[in-house]
């Protein structure tokens, strides 16, 4: 089988062991996470949800929310047209299911070191490392897509752009 240049954005159903197929067009054509326009943005603190989700609004005409509370975050869930960046909230599988059906989510993902590094403060590694173990299969479950956190600013607004379409 060809390898496509660009092979972590093609989408393939494992059906056996040694084969795949790809999506439909049907099926690969589906919007995710519903037809409200609505973009979330989850992680750790530090990793830049608020920059990002700042971005991509004006990149894409859409209002810059920033849910800093499970109040904010439930007042904008039935709204549409939004880039979100969800702070200061925990999230549980209500919440989840919420924003996955309301928007898309997108989890900026990162390693220990490198948040550490991010946040100026190299002492609170293990701090981080914990809460990095403890909160990723959280942000795991919510997301759509990940967007690495070790790519420019312009690679992860592009990245938002594409996914936006979908």
């Amino acid at each position: 089988m060809k390898v496509p240049a660009n092979a972590i954005k093609l989408r393939v159903d494992v059906q056996e062991e040694d084969a795949t197929r790809t999506f439909p067009g049907d099926l690969a054509q589906a919007s995710i996470g519903g037809a409200s326009g609505n973009l979330f943005f989850i992680g750790l603190p530090g990793v830049g949800r608020r920059d990002l989700a700042r971005a991509s609004a004006g990149a894409l005409g859409l209002a810059f929310v920033d849910a800093d509370s499970p109040h904010a975050l439930k007042a904008v869930l039935g709204g549409s047209g939004q880039s979100v960046a969800v702070t200061g909230v925990a999230l549980n599988d209500a919440l989840i299911q919420a924003l996955r059906s309301s928007g898309k989510v997108f989890y900026i993902m990162t390693a220990a070191p490198i948040l550490a590094k991010r946040l100026g403060d190299v002492s609170r590694l293990e701090e981080l490392a914990a809460e990095v173990e403890r909160l990723d299969p959280v942000f795991m479950r919510a997301a759509h897509f990940i967007m690495p956190l070790a790519a420019t600013p312009e690679e992860m607004l592009e990245d938002v752009r594409e996914k936006a379409r979908l």
